[in-house]
């Protein structure tokens, strides 16, 4: 089942907005859908996991810099073998995952306009 998480707000004066989810999420990050709205052009948001435990360190899951149109990303992390190395495909590709999400879905803005609306919708299979 695919949950829909929306982080949507109004930057303060100086162009800073910070969006958590009320509740933890936990699943495979599927996609998320960038709105723009009216947000300052040169806008970066950053999209991290705020872990459930309190104890796993907290998690980036994708960075935008100069995000001034809406758009659709799917982020992804390179797959590990055993010892931590990055694991290769056919030794030029690398093999990539989905983000196990475990815990609060947070969207930080920054450069975003003085009292301006915007943010995300993030897709989850739970």
């Amino acid at each position: 089942m695919i949950r829909v998480v929306k982080l949507y707000g109004t930057t303060s004066s100086g162009g800073a907005l910070t969006v958590t989810s009320t509740e933890i999420i936990r699943g495979h990050l599927e996609k998320v859908r960038w709105i723009d709205g009216d947000l300052a052009d040169g806008v970066d948001a950053t999209f991290s996991v705020d872990s459930a435990d309190g104890v796993s360190p907290d998690e980036t899951v994708l960075t935008l810099t100069d995000a001034n149109a809406d758009a659709v990303y799917y982020p992804r992390t390179p797959a590990h073998d055993n010892v931590g190395a990055a694991v290769t495909f056919d030794g030029t590709n690398e093999i990539y995952t989905r983000f196990v999400i475990d815990g609060q879905l947070k969207m930080v803005i920054a450069s975003g306009g003085d009292t301006k609306s915007g943010g995300a919708l993030v897709y989850v299979e739970v």
